[in-house]
């Protein structure tokens, strides 16, 4: 049986509205010791509390990158109840470019599968998150026309101004000025508080999960791991 026959019977056997979310995890070099320890236990957490709440365990469909000396696919849409998340290791450079390029286009393959098996969804979530500065960008690459940084820049700032994509990005001390060109400001992650973060996700999920096409979205409050508001509404389709 190949690849695309296993996702349609995945989708056909789960006709919820659906809400995509890859999440872009930092593991470089420099998220090694209490980081990277405080990273695995919050996306475990998150992956129990999606596959725990029978709405979002039926409707959140996640992929998980991780980019460390380079980018890893560690879980695969339709994948959630069927894989154990390996615990995430820190080492290598950081081409944060590279990641968001390939999760836009994980993004953008799943909204086509929805759409050729008549699956409704809401617009993909992109949740990237970041301790450092890309090794993929201009700095890194002299003289190049092109690099993976800028066009992965280009590209998400395009899908948030057609309201394509829902970005969330998060600070661990990363450089702002760099994770502000995917044109929204990061949120500062405060304290390594990647529970707290984890929580939130999933809670918001949830919230999306149980609302109406075309409804305002009344998630929770993001002051129990940083300071700033960081959703806007996108279209439904």
């Amino acid at each position: 049986m190949n690849k695309l026959t296993i996702f349609d019977s995945e989708l056909a056997n789960n006709p919820n509205k659906r809400v995509p979310i890859c999440i872009a995890l930092d593991t470089s070099y420099s998220m090694d010791g209490e980081k990277i320890h405080a990273l695995n236990k919050g996306v475990k957490m998150f992956i129990d509390e999606i596959l725990k709440n029978e709405m979002t365990r039926f409707s959140a469909d996640v992929a998980i990158l991780t980019f460390g000396g380079e980018v890893r696919k560690v879980l695969d849409f339709g994948n959630m109840e069927k894989m154990e998340i390996p615990a995430f290791s820190a080492s290598g450079a950081t081409p944060m470019g590279e990641a968001v390029l390939e999760a836009l286009s994980m993004l953008e393959d799943r909204k086509k599968q929805y759409q050729d098996n008549g699956v409704e969804y809401w617009q993909p979530w992109l949740v990237l998150m970041t301790d450092g500065e890309p090794t993929d960008d201009d700095n890194y690459t002299p003289g190049a026309t092109t690099n993976p940084f800028d066009m992965a820049c280009k590209k998400t700032c395009d899908l948030l101004r057609r309201k394509k994509l829902v970005l969330i990005p998060i600070s661990i001390d990363a450089n702002i000025e760099k994770l502000s060109k995917f044109c929204k400001p990061p949120a500062p992650l405060d304290d390594l508080k990647f529970s707290e973060f984890f929580t939130w996700l999933s809670q918001s999920v949830s919230v999306i999960s149980n609302s109406t096409p075309g409804s305002k979205w009344d998630l929770p409050e993001p002051s129990s791991w940083t300071t700033i508001e960081i959703f806007d509404d996108p279209d439904d389709n």
